[in-house]
């Protein structure tokens, strides 16, 4: 045996007790990171979603969800990478699909079609790239658990337009009658069930062919973006449904659209009586998905694709996490749906005797093949009682041409790579400062002449330690902050940071006070509207 190979064999041996020992659950509670504190574009298409409710205390509950629940990597056959980084919510998903298209397009950021998989069965790992799996079987609407009244997603699929031909389930124009079908938890529909309804169909979708009630869609049309980017096309026609709410029956009005399922219940007081419910919960319950307990696992569990499924199942095996990312790696490069006929399956390349012993269907399912690929090399761990000898048994087994130090050789660079998780700002609560005018500097003073300045400052003690330009080239002025400090500003719809980057003169600052809420550089003067209507809000966290 070499020296290195003997290395490598200890390194191996000792990552799995440390992975033992270390890591015994992955199964916590998630995230509750601030939107509003990653980069951008995320926090701008947050603000569109939901920065009513945080800043103005808009009468309604929340669209995606008040902190991003995790982040992680999807693979996605058109981005760049062939990955994007994708931000839960509560309510929904943010993707990061095209990060290289320019700020105002709107294939950059992208709003999961997260009910339209759960139903289907359906997970998209590309424009047209599915791969098959089950449709979930949790409730549309109330409590998760406990609840037998409600029907599922996948008591859902018959009824909705998902599948090879989903103009199959078109429905005649019904503006005007009033919504009395009830749909059962089997999923079947008893017409004429809630003959004393007084929800009437507003509007008919006619590519796809679903009536939506008025209730439903003088919502949607209520809100600060556009329908079908809020819930998508209707999957569904609208039907009332038996639930569990907080452990009490309630009767309530659903109807799933693309991207999340609408709510009404007659009984919530007014503001509330629509809802859209938690797809990015049920989402993440149906992939399971988690976020590891061990924090330092963060960075890899964000940092490869999938690496939330691969984390929580090797860990849940006794398996080093890293070396389980480095197999997914040299197995498929991350790819679910990476076949060789009659020998390995999917993102592990489960060898295809293992898939048929096992009997599980979906096979390429990312959890169910790693779920596999776990048990199987726990067991040639056990066996062998020698973690490098039973690594090799599993490549060999999957004819994978990457040698057992190929991969151990990988997860060492993941673990270099991966040490530090990322610093993630938990929520925060936002300070009013000020509400009013807001001045501007001269549209001849550059983005370059703002940083020469907030450089300036720094270079003579004025700005705040770990002060950083702008990612933005958003600059401002306020006599109560440091150059390098940070404002949020809201305006006209538009919500952004910038950056102190000069200060006003002490003989200046009475005046100044009594006239404006806060000065800005010409580019945050435009991007917020302030040419139109001047009156921004300031807000410090």
């Amino acid at each position: 045996m070499s020296i290195g190979k003997a290395v490598l064999r200890l390194v191996a041996g000792c990552a799995l007790v440390a992975s033992l020992a270390g890591h015994a659950s992955t199964h916590a509670a998630e995230l509750s990171v601030d939107p509003l504190s990653l980069a951008t574009p995320v926090p701008d298409v947050w603000y569109r979603f939901d920065g009513q409710v945080l800043f103005e205390s808009a009468s309604r509950s929340w669209l995606l969800g008040p902190a991003v629940r995790a982040v992680a990597l999807e693979p996605y056959r058109e981005s760049p990478s062939g990955a994007r980084t994708v931000y839960y919510f509560d309510k929904g998903r943010l993707e990061l699909t095209h990060p290289e298209r320019p700020p105002g397009d709107p294939s950059r950021v992208t709003s999961g079609l997260l009910v339209r998989e759960m139903i289907a069965g359906q997970i998209q790992l590309g424009d047209a790239t599915f791969i098959a799996v089950a449709p979930a079987q949790i409730p549309v609407a109330g409590d998760t658990v406990g609840n037998a009244l409600a029907p599922t997603y996948a008591a859902l699929q018959p009824l909705a337009s998902v599948g090879e031909n989903p103009q199959a389930r078109r429905q005649p124009n019904r503006v005007g009658q009033p919504v009395t079908a009830l749909v059962r938890a089997d999923g079947q529909v008893v017409e004429n069930a809630v003959a004393d309804s007084t929800v009437a169909i507003g509007y008919y979708e006619e590519r796809l062919g679903h009536n939506i009630p008025q209730v439903f869609w003088d919502w949607m049309n209520r809100q600060s973006i556009s329908w079908q980017e809020l819930a998508g096309l209707p999957l569904t026609e609208p039907f009332w449904i038996d639930t569990v709410v907080g452990g009490r029956q309630e009767r309530v009005l659903i109807q799933a659209f693309e991207r999340r399922v609408l709510t009404y219940t007659p009984a919530n007081p007014e503001p509330w009586r629509v809802e859209a419910n938690n797809a990015g919960q049920h989402y993440r319950a149906w992939r399971e998905l988690s976020v590891p307990d061990d924090r330092s696992l963060l960075g890899l569990a964000g940092g490869v694709p999938l690496g939330e499924i691969i984390v929580s199942k090797a860990v849940a095996q006794g398996v080093d996490p890293y070396l389980f990312a480095a197999l997914a790696a040299v197995a498929s490069n991350f790819d679910p749906l990476a076949v060789k006929p009659g020998i390995g399956l999917g993102l592990f390349q489960v060898p295809i005797a293992v898939s048929q012993r096992s009997g599980v269907p979906f096979p390429l399912d990312p959890a169910v093949n790693a779920e596999l690929a776990a048990r199987e090399l726990k067991r040639l761990a056990s066996e062998q009682q020698d973690w490098h000898a039973a690594l090799a048994l599993y490549l060999q087994a999957a004819q994978i041409a990457s040698g057992a130090d190929q991969v151990l050789q990988k997860a060492q660079e993941y673990r270099a790579a991966f040490q530090s998780p990322p610093t993630l700002s938990e929520r925060k609560t936002y300070r009013l400062i000020a509400r009013g005018q807001a001045a501007y500097y001269d549209p001849g003073y550059t983005v370059a002449w703002w940083e020469g300045a907030l450089r300036r400052h720094a270079g003579w003690g004025g700005a705040v330690p770990g002060w950083q330009l702008d990612p933005n080239g958003y600059y401002c002025v306020h006599p109560d902050f440091r150059p390098g400090q940070r404002l949020f500003l809201t305006a006209n719809g538009v919500g952004l940071w910038c950056t102190i980057g000069d200060t006003v003169a002490t003989h200046h600052v009475a005046q100044w006070r009594s006239r404006w809420a806060v000065e800005l550089s010409w580019s945050a003067f435009e991007a917020l509207r302030l040419d139109q209507r001047n009156s921004v809000s300031v807000w410090a966290p």
